[in-house]
């Protein structure tokens, strides 16, 4: 995503809006994956926990998105906001990945579902 991120701000002249969400995003995953290596190390992070954590927090994340391409959708069609498609899936993809992310954090320090 990083590499995506600058290769779209690089060739892009005057729209460096979708580059420069995808270098942030890509940042994000790369640091999350370092903490995530140096809490861990090289020991297995999974276990049943959390895998269960991490499917719900998915889980979740996906009802997130529905609901919100639900309501840019009812937003468009009662003409309140009208979005490109482009920037309606950036938008969307932003949703599912910061929710999904959000919510296993969450999960994650409360400790368990349930």
């Amino acid at each position: 995503m990083v590499i995506s991120g600058i290769v779209s701000i690089v060739l892009t002249s005057g729209e460096a809006g979708i580059g420069t969400m995808l270098l942030a995003a890509g940042v994000v995953f790369l640091i999350t994956g370092i903490v995530h290596h140096r809490k861990y190390g090289d020991d297995p992070e999974s276990d049943e926990r959390s895998k269960k954590i991490g499917a719900y927090g998915l889980s979740y994340a996906w009802l997130t998105g529905l609901f919100f391409m639900f309501g840019l959708f009812w937003l468009d069609y009662l003409g309140v906001l009208k979005l490109s498609v482009q920037n309606a899936l950036m938008a969307s993809i932003l949703v599912l990945a910061l929710s999904a992310a959000i919510y296993q954090t969450y999960l994650f320090r409360k400790g368990d579902v349930g």
